[in-house]
């Protein structure tokens, strides 16, 4: 779909272990533009019981910014996500990569569950407590040093993993900074993976879980007749929306190609279909 491919910058880096498994198998079918379904799914929401409603935030809910510290949910925004939380048939996620803490802090939407790093550290007290943490501290030290002086490189501790943001960086210093990512796997060998986001770099345990599991863990709480709608804009949203066969899954802003069975274009219909769902439980 022309206009919906992400540019060669926006897909530096390496591919997560999802999109290497989809390159190995048949090519998903294009997504649907969300409202051009709405009548269907509206009408499976109003015959669930239970609605769980997965959303990342950077990029989904509020556009993606130079500085991550910028970003904040307005207050129509969580004044519409407050109300649907809220609602006795529903329960709504914040899955994200950003830490637990951080992410809170920034949504600050009461009722809804929290999931960090990927759904590592849990708000509903369900958090990992990995053996290999010391290695990788050393690990992110180094990588620290190495790219000390490149411009525009910026390393986060994010405690059970690290990431490398590349966002303001030129060109040719995201390749020298590419090298010592690679470096820095090589050091620390196969018990550590590369997870690869929006001009973010991860480096994590291997032991350390997904959104796709996380999803599945929260959904196996609720009865049969549930349905999950999960929307996200990232790579690290693929393997969720893989997960979720029979979910409504929702790939935000451009992309190449996507497992989610529907589009939209940006945070703004984002916000829309969320109060379209609003209205329809109602």
């Amino acid at each position: 779909m022309k206009n919906h491919k992400r540019s060669d910058k926006e897909s530096e880096g390496w591919r997560t272990s999802a999109t290497a498994k989809k390159s190995q198998t048949k090519r998903p079918k294009e997504p649907r533009h969300l409202f051009s379904a709405w009548s269907n799914i509206a009408r499976r929401a109003r015959r669930a019981r239970a609605i769980v409603l997965f959303l990342d935030f950077d990029g989904t809910l509020v556009r993606l910014r130079q500085n991550p510290k910028e970003v904040l949910l307005g207050k129509s925004e969580r004044r519409l996500l407050s109300r649907l939380a809220g609602h006795p048939r529903v329960t709504m996620c914040f899955i994200s990569g950003r830490r637990l803490a951080d992410l809170r802090r920034r949504a600050r939407v009461k009722g809804a569950l929290y999931f960090g790093l990927h759904g590592s550290e849990r708000s509903d007290g369900q958090t990992a407590s990995l053996p290999s943490a010391g290695r990788l501290r050393k690990g992110m030290e180094w990588v620290r040093e190495q790219v000390r002086s490149l411009p525009g490189i910026r390393v986060e501790d994010k405690g059970i993993c690290f990431g490398v943001h590349y966002r303001e960086a030129p060109e040719e210093t995201v390749g020298k900074a590419k090298s010592v990512i690679e470096k820095v796997l090589e050091r620390l060998g196969p018990d550590f993976r590369l997870m690869a986001g929006k001009k973010i770099w991860e480096i994590y345990p291997s032991q350390m879980g997904n959104k796709g599991i996380a999803a599945q863990d929260l959904l196996r709480q609720f009865p049969r007749r549930k349905l999950a709608i999960y929307a996200g804009d990232d790579t690290t949203d693929e393997i969720a929306f893989a997960s979720l066969k029979s979910s409504v899954t929702i790939r935000v802003g451009k992309f190449r190609e996507t497992h989610a069975k529907y589009f939209l274009r940006d945070p703004a219909e984002v916000l829309a279909f969320l109060k379209k769902l609003e209205d329809t439980l109602v």
